[in-house]
């Protein structure tokens, strides 16, 4: 599945000059030389590197030294070899050609332009100030080392950068702190509407769009203001010590808005403002301290870091945004494929006490034929042993073996909460820091330490992999409280490498559980996330969030961004993390948790949590409970759908939740739509985020006819709609052209998935591959699975089955598929079609059947 990378290096090398001659350029090249991957060029500003890594991506590397440092935090894992690249030298520039895209260097002052193969500029840098080093801030006493400006046309939109609480999509303008916090989540990843990613190859704290122009803010009223110079948007920055909340209003008008239990330490938001106008602000934030900054409106986008030794980046071009994310994990690294059972239903609450509670929570979802896969333990089941000691206290836990084994024989599954800290009386505690693999000063683990990879990995294998467990809740894995500040790692500076802590974290997991077994795949859920850190086969949650309308909203728009950073496995806390104490009996709650459920159920981890809560789905009336119980029977009717999607992401770089930029780059109403996505290749989902609704608009993107999936009713693409939304209903739409399989009910991802339901969704000719493989283990990555290609013929009226494509141990060698073409009041709903218009007896072989609907 790795494909072969095309490579060049350009060496733009410069020997700083104290003067120049008088009719000398300041860009002027010195000498150059030609070697087998590129050519080297010496120039008097500095060294640059460009690299072709395919034919869409070129990394480019800027140091002020003489030499080109290496990184110390791989997030590129795919080595870059020069083959079918055009290197010339023009009379004031020179350029790197591939089949695609083309990057110029203008001799006459080192700006670097990204074109396309038809000359146009995709990306190009400011002909004067593009590239700086040692950059004072405004408002904080350091110097950030590295800083690196692109222009951007105004009607540009910019999206990804992990996974933020604002509720900003289009972050285009806005000043964002790149640092790792609970509910915020780094990845210096960039995707734009013109058509290219960008990838900022640094881990330390990272300002994008840097706010540089200081509000003062009275320290006891929280008041302040300033004076806009032109009219446009203006982007601000807040920062402050405070763990609860982070508010900015601006000439009356709240900008940010952030409230919960504990919040990061800055926010971001931005308003349009007249020019030559003064404004007020107020703002809160803690007692230590609120500075506000504000970045007043430019046509540039520019990456400043704290650390860094050189400018390094990675250039993507698709155009399509897809393919971004693609040639993205290819160098980066592929998405491994969860198990099977890890797509279906975590049932999660903090916190089950004992053995004996799990079991009988087991018991109940069974007894009530609840569809279920997974239940999570939380924290403290250490006990007596201390904070993380990795292992139960048999007090509570008397047998952990026999639970594990309880579980498994009822076709569920257990996945633990572990942390990279431990209590300073455990003895995993005393074992680490004698071998010095702590973080000094601190009781978390030195994950930059491979040694210290390979301890903890151990302890966790001997203490609780060994029972049997499934899978890891890393909690905590930013690390919490900023611990890498000021301090020293393996690596050096921990300033150095703050935002890739969860990347080495979940790599010591992954890295230890492949070594050990290849029969049980790893699934790790985590806090953080950075760049690369696909490879790990982790997925995140966006933290302990709160139980409101609001937040509601906010995570969709966050695991949007989320997923156009390129990691693929993302969910949050169904219900909210911190809930009302009457969450039991509050029609108020009842509703916020039903219409969160229902988003839920299309999150690709399909996760509830809550804080001191009993969260099981019965645990809130019959009414919630049957309503609860519909959609988690949806989720689990379309596994053959999501497994396959699954499929797409770890063999073609493809994503689960996509944005409708994402998947409509053409079509400019999708451009700043940030509560709507597509699950999958088909599914469009509209979750209702506001409380007391009943109807929802919606937006139908253009290019196809889109279907109701409740009712089949038919509508035009490229319109918007009000769309029938009471409490149970959730508006979906299918995409006209397509095929959806969906299994028989079922209560976990371990029964037998036959009969196969086929909808289609006709008005253009459709595809499906429907993948299956054993449901874990890594057998897969030797062949271990099979295809089933399916077409509709539109036209025709036919489906056709083609032949299976390879086989795996177990796998079912006669199909039954029942057809159902959808129309209004036909193959719509939940519940499985009583009468298919065919039914098709699959037994390996290529078969097209003629469909008429009845």
């Amino acid at each position: 599945m790795a494909k072969r990378y095309i490579s060049v290096f350009l060496f733009i090398a410069c020997a700083i000059s104290p003067a120049f001659a008088a009719n000398e350029r300041p860009f002027a090249i010195k000498e150059s030389q030609k070697d087998p991957n590129g050519i080297t060029f010496r120039t008097s500003t500095g060294i640059v590197r460009i690299e072709s890594c395919g034919d869409r991506v070129f990394h480019v590397v800027v140091s002020p030294a003489s030499n080109i440092p290496t990184p110390k935090v791989p997030i590129v894992t795919q080595p870059c070899r020069a083959k079918n690249l055009r290197v010339r030298t023009g009379r004031n520039d020179i350029t790197l050609s591939t089949p695609v895209i083309t990057a110029r260097v203008d001799d006459r002052n080192g700006s670097l332009t990204f074109l396309s193969k038809n000359g146009k500029s995709i990306l190009a840098e400011p002909t004067a100030g593009a590239r700086e080093f040692a950059v004072p801030s405004s408002f904080e006493n350091k110097v950030w080392q590295v800083q690196q400006t692109f222009l951007s046309p105004s009607g540009e939109a910019l999206y990804g950068l992990g996974q933020h609480q604002e509720g900003i999509f289009n972050v285009r303008g806005v000043p964002v702190r790149l640092s790792q916090a609970n509910t915020n989540i780094s990845i210096p990843f960039l995707l734009s509407s013109e058509g290219y990613g960008i990838l900022w190859d640094n881990p330390s704290l990272t300002d994008f769009n840097p706010a540089d122009q200081t509000i003062a803010i009275d320290p006891i009223t929280g008041k302040g203001k300033f004076t806009t110079t032109v009219k446009g948007t203006y982007g601000f920055l807040l920062t402050s010590d405070n763990k609860k909340q982070l508010t900015l209003k601006v000439g009356g008008k709240s900008v940010i808005d952030l409230h919960n239990m504990w919040t990061p330490t800055s926010a971001s938001g931005f308003a349009e403002l007249e020019a030559n106008k003064d404004y007020e602000v107020s703002a809160k934030g803690g007692p230590g301290g609120t500075q506000l900054t504000m970045r007043p409106p430019q046509d540039t986008t520019t990456f400043r870091s704290e650390v860094g030794q050189a400018i390094d980046y990675y250039f993507f071009y698709g155009p399509e945004l897809n393919r971004v994310i693609s040639d993205y994990r290819q160098l980066t690294g592929e998405a491994p494929l969860f198990p099977k059972w890890a797509y279906g239903y975590w049932q999660c609450r903090e916190r089950y006490h004992s053995q004996q509670e799990i079991l009988d929570i087991a018991a109940e979802f069974r007894k009530r034929k609840i569809p279920v896969d997974i239940l999570v333990q939380d924290w403290q089941y250490w006990g007596k042993y201390g904070w993380n000691a990795m292992k139960f206290d048999e007090d509570y836990y008397p047998q952990p073996k026999e639970m594990l084994d309880q579980l498994h024989a009822n076709d569920l599954h257990m996945v633990i909460s572990i942390w990279s800290r431990f209590g300073e009386n455990t003895d995993v505690y005393k074992r680490m820091s004698a071998r010095s693999l702590l973080i000094p000063g601190t009781p978390w683990t030195d994950f930059f330490n491979p040694e210290a990879q390979t301890a903890f990995w151990t302890e966790l294998k001997n203490g609780i992999f060994q029972d049997g467990m499934d899978g890891w809740w890393m909690d905590a894995s930013e690390p919490e409280g900023d611990v890498l500040h000021g301090r020293k790692t393996f690596l050096g500076d921990g300033d150095s490498v703050r935002n890739a802590y969860p990347l080495y974290v979940t790599k010591a997991i992954y890295e230890g559980q492949r070594a050990t077994t290849d029969k049980k795949r790893v699934v790790i859920l985590t806090r953080s996330a950075f760049a690369g850190q696909q490879r790990n086969a982790a997925a995140s949650w966006s933290g302990d969030i709160s139980a409101n309308w609001t937040t509601l909203r906010r995570q969709i728009a966050a695991g949007l961004s989320f997923s156009m950073s390129g990691i693929p496995y993302w969910t949050t806390d169904i219900g909210g993390f911190f809930r009302p104490r009457d969450q039991y009996t509050s029609d108020a709650y009842h509703e916020l948790l039903v219409r969160w459920f229902e988003y839920g159920a299309f999150c690709p981890i399909f996760r509830v949590h809550g804080y001191q809560s009993n969260a099981e789905l019965w645990n809130y009336g019959p009414q919630v409970e049957n309503i609860l119980t519909q959609y988690d029977e949806l989720r689990y009717r379309l596994l053959p759908y999501i497994y396959s999607a699954a499929w797409g992401v770890t063999n073609r770089g493809e994503t689960l939740m996509r944005s409708l930029p994402l998947e409509f780059s053409s079509d400019p109403r999708a451009q700043n739509i940030s509560d709507q996505f597509l699950f999958g290749p088909t599914l469009l989902i509209n979750p209702v985020t506001d409380e007391g609704a009943t109807q929802r608009t919606l937006y139908l993107p253009t290019g196809s006819d889109w279907v109701d999936f409740w009712t089949g009713k038919r509508l035009s693409g490229g319109q918007s709609i009000t769309a029938e939304a009471p409490l149970e209903k959730m508006p979906i739409y299918a995409k006209a052209g397509s095929i959806v399989p969906l299994g028989p009910r079922v209560e976990s991802s371990a029964a037998k998935a036959d009969p196969v339901e086929l909808r289609i969704y006709t008005g253009a000719d459709a595809d499906f591959a429907l993948y299956e493989d054993e449901g874990d283990s890594y057998n897969y990555e030797h062949g271990a699975y099979s295809v089933i290609p399916i077409h509709w013929d539109d036209r025709a009226k036919t489906l056709t089955l083609a032949d299976r494509n390879g086989s795996f141990p177990g796998m079912l060698k006669d199909r039954t598929f029942h057809i159902v073409v959808v129309r209004e009041g036909r193959g719509t709903g939940i519940a499985p079609s009583s009468n298919p218009d065919a039914t098709v007896e699959y037994q390996g072989h290529a078969i097209s059947t003629p469909v008429q609907p009845s």
